[in-house]
Protein backbone atom coordinates (compact mmCIF):
# COMPACT_ATOMS: atom_id res chain seq x y z
CA UNK A 1 0.00 0.00 0.00
CA UNK A 2 2.79 2.20 1.08
CA UNK A 3 4.29 2.24 -2.77
CA UNK A 4 1.23 2.47 -4.61
CA UNK A 5 0.38 5.67 -2.21
CA UNK A 6 3.27 7.10 -2.65
CA UNK A 7 2.74 6.91 -6.42
CA UNK A 8 -0.26 8.43 -6.24
CA UNK A 9 0.92 11.10 -4.45
CA UNK A 10 3.87 11.45 -6.46
CA UNK A 11 1.18 12.55 -9.19
CA UNK A 12 -0.80 15.01 -6.38
CA UNK A 13 3.01 16.44 -6.15
CA UNK A 14 3.45 17.03 -9.45
CA UNK A 15 0.47 19.40 -9.46
CA UNK A 16 0.89 20.62 -6.34
CA UNK A 17 4.31 22.26 -7.02
CA UNK A 18 3.02 23.48 -10.33
CA UNK A 19 0.18 25.76 -8.25
CA UNK A 20 3.72 26.85 -6.59
CA UNK A 21 3.89 29.18 -9.89
CA UNK A 22 0.33 30.32 -10.40
CA UNK A 23 -0.32 33.54 -9.48
CA UNK A 24 -4.22 33.83 -9.96
CA UNK A 25 -6.27 32.55 -6.91
CA UNK A 26 -8.67 30.93 -9.06
CA UNK A 27 -6.67 28.70 -10.64
CA UNK A 28 -4.83 27.41 -7.45
CA UNK A 29 -8.19 27.10 -5.98
CA UNK A 30 -8.90 24.28 -9.10
CA UNK A 31 -5.73 22.64 -9.42
CA UNK A 32 -5.80 22.10 -5.46
CA UNK A 33 -8.63 20.41 -6.03
CA UNK A 34 -7.29 17.89 -8.24
CA UNK A 35 -4.53 17.24 -6.17
CA UNK A 36 -6.54 17.10 -3.03
CA UNK A 37 -8.48 14.68 -4.36
CA UNK A 38 -5.02 12.61 -5.15
CA UNK A 39 -3.93 13.15 -2.06
CA UNK A 40 -6.96 12.01 -0.14
CA UNK A 41 -6.27 8.46 -1.80
CA UNK A 42 -2.97 8.46 -0.61
CA UNK A 43 -3.79 9.53 2.76
CA UNK A 44 -6.69 6.49 2.89
CA UNK A 45 -3.55 4.04 1.79
CA UNK A 46 -1.48 4.77 4.45
CA UNK A 47 -4.24 4.76 6.98
CA UNK A 48 -4.11 8.75 7.29
CA UNK A 49 -7.89 9.58 7.68
CA UNK A 50 -8.37 12.57 9.16
CA UNK A 51 -6.22 13.44 6.48
CA UNK A 52 -7.72 12.40 3.74
CA UNK A 53 -11.17 13.72 5.17
CA UNK A 54 -9.75 17.19 5.16
CA UNK A 55 -8.37 16.84 1.81
CA UNK A 56 -12.34 15.98 0.80
CA UNK A 57 -13.57 18.87 3.09
CA UNK A 58 -10.53 21.30 1.38
CA UNK A 59 -12.19 20.50 -2.12
CA UNK A 60 -15.62 21.57 -1.68
CA UNK A 61 -14.41 24.53 0.22
CA UNK A 62 -12.42 25.46 -2.64
CA UNK A 63 -14.72 24.93 -4.83
CA UNK A 64 -16.81 26.86 -3.04
CA UNK A 65 -14.25 29.80 -2.49
CA UNK A 66 -13.68 29.49 -6.41
CA UNK A 67 -17.77 30.30 -7.25
CA UNK A 68 -17.19 33.26 -4.52
CA UNK A 69 -19.73 31.83 -2.66
CA UNK A 70 -17.59 31.56 0.68
CA UNK A 71 -18.81 33.69 3.43
CA UNK A 72 -19.01 33.43 7.56
CA UNK A 73 -21.49 30.41 7.66
CA UNK A 74 -20.24 28.51 5.06
CA UNK A 75 -16.70 29.13 7.22
CA UNK A 76 -17.78 27.92 10.12
CA UNK A 77 -19.38 25.28 8.85
CA UNK A 78 -15.77 23.65 7.25
CA UNK A 79 -14.63 24.64 10.80
CA UNK A 80 -16.89 22.89 12.59
CA UNK A 81 -17.18 19.81 10.46
CA UNK A 82 -12.94 19.72 10.60
CA UNK A 83 -13.29 19.70 14.25
CA UNK A 84 -16.02 16.84 14.16
CA UNK A 85 -14.12 14.86 11.77
CA UNK A 86 -11.34 15.17 13.92
CA UNK A 87 -12.44 14.20 16.85
CA UNK A 88 -14.59 11.03 15.32
CA UNK A 89 -12.28 9.62 13.18
CA UNK A 90 -8.56 10.42 15.08
CA UNK A 91 -6.65 7.26 15.86
CA UNK A 92 -3.16 9.42 15.47
CA UNK A 93 -2.90 11.44 18.69
CA UNK A 94 -1.83 14.72 18.21
CA UNK A 95 -0.34 13.99 14.46
CA UNK A 96 -3.95 13.21 13.09
CA UNK A 97 -4.83 16.91 14.57
CA UNK A 98 -2.74 18.40 12.30
CA UNK A 99 -4.73 18.55 9.08
CA UNK A 100 -8.01 19.86 10.98
CA UNK A 101 -5.77 23.05 12.42
CA UNK A 102 -3.93 23.43 8.77
CA UNK A 103 -7.87 23.21 7.73
CA UNK A 104 -8.77 25.93 10.53
CA UNK A 105 -5.93 28.23 9.65
CA UNK A 106 -6.69 28.67 5.77
CA UNK A 107 -10.30 28.67 5.92
CA UNK A 108 -10.09 31.98 8.33
CA UNK A 109 -7.48 33.46 5.93
CA UNK A 110 -8.53 31.63 2.34
CA UNK A 111 -10.69 34.47 0.89
CA UNK A 112 -8.05 37.27 1.36
CA UNK A 113 -7.84 39.16 -1.51
CA UNK A 114 -4.11 40.03 -2.40
CA UNK A 115 -2.47 37.81 -4.23
CA UNK A 116 0.91 37.74 -1.67
CA UNK A 117 -0.56 37.03 0.83
CA UNK A 118 -2.76 34.57 -0.36
CA UNK A 119 0.34 32.76 -2.00
CA UNK A 120 2.27 33.37 1.73
CA UNK A 121 -1.17 31.84 3.36
CA UNK A 122 -0.63 28.56 0.67
CA UNK A 123 3.23 28.54 1.56
CA UNK A 124 3.06 28.47 5.42
CA UNK A 125 -0.01 25.94 5.60
CA UNK A 126 2.25 23.79 3.58
CA UNK A 127 4.65 23.44 6.15
CA UNK A 128 2.20 21.62 8.97
CA UNK A 129 1.88 19.24 6.26
CA UNK A 130 5.81 18.33 5.53
CA UNK A 131 5.72 16.71 9.05
CA UNK A 132 2.16 15.54 8.71
CA UNK A 133 3.35 13.24 5.36
CA UNK A 134 6.79 12.36 6.42
CA UNK A 135 5.46 10.93 9.65
CA UNK A 136 3.10 9.23 8.17
CA UNK A 137 5.16 7.64 5.08
CA UNK A 138 4.11 10.00 2.25
CA UNK A 139 7.95 10.51 1.31
CA UNK A 140 6.65 11.97 -1.90
CA UNK A 141 3.96 13.95 -0.47
CA UNK A 142 6.72 15.43 2.26
CA UNK A 143 8.86 16.23 -0.84
CA UNK A 144 6.31 17.93 -2.64
CA UNK A 145 5.12 20.02 0.14
CA UNK A 146 9.11 21.17 0.59
CA UNK A 147 9.19 21.92 -2.82
CA UNK A 148 5.85 23.78 -2.86
CA UNK A 149 7.47 26.21 0.21
CA UNK A 150 10.20 26.92 -2.31
CA UNK A 151 8.53 27.30 -5.21
CA UNK A 152 6.03 29.31 -3.22
CA UNK A 153 8.69 31.55 -2.46
CA UNK A 154 10.52 32.14 -5.42
CA UNK A 155 6.82 33.05 -6.76
CA UNK A 156 6.41 35.46 -3.79
CA UNK A 157 9.36 36.87 -4.20
CA UNK A 158 9.01 37.54 -8.09
CA UNK A 159 5.47 39.04 -7.45
CA UNK A 160 6.56 41.35 -4.71
CA UNK A 161 9.23 42.68 -7.22
CA UNK A 162 6.97 43.28 -10.13
CA UNK A 163 4.90 45.25 -7.49
CA UNK A 164 7.77 47.30 -6.69
CA UNK A 165 9.14 47.76 -10.51
CA UNK A 166 5.24 48.98 -10.99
Amino acid sequence: MQIAANIIDFFAALIQIGTGAVKKKDKILILQIVQLIMQGIAMLLLGGITGAVSNVLSCVRNYICYKEKLNLPWKIFFIVASIIMTILLNDQGILGMIPAAVCIVYIIFMDVKDPIKFKLLVMGTFVPWLFYHFILGSYTGAASDAATIIANIVTILRMKSAKNKA
